[in-house]
């Protein structure tokens, strides 16, 4: 009997132990899978950032060469060249 009561404790101790490991398997594939969305969601937000950057530069160089009489897009980009670089 008592033989008997070891080998279920011990069988219920097996069982234990690999639930515990699956549940530790469980939580480092969301930690990776909540890694990889953060990472997905930063690069969206900076390609978003990237586009409206794009957005602004394109909206200023229409407005300045549309209300500065005799230039053109070209002109503009040129002239913000021209100050970047210095």
């Amino acid at each position: 009997m008592i033989l008997s009561h070891s080998l279920v404790t011990a069988a219920r101790m097996r069982a234990a132990v690999n639930e515990k490991a699956e549940a530790e398997k469980i939580l480092q594939i969301k930690r990776a899978e909540g890694e990889a969305e953060s990472k997905y969601l930063a690069g969206v937000g900076i390609a978003r950032q990237r586009q409206a950057i794009v957005d602004g530069l394109r909206d200023s160089v229409l407005a300045f060469s549309s209300n500065v009489p005799g230039t053109s897009s070209k002109d503009v980009m040129d002239m913000v060249r021209r100050t970047k670089e210095n």
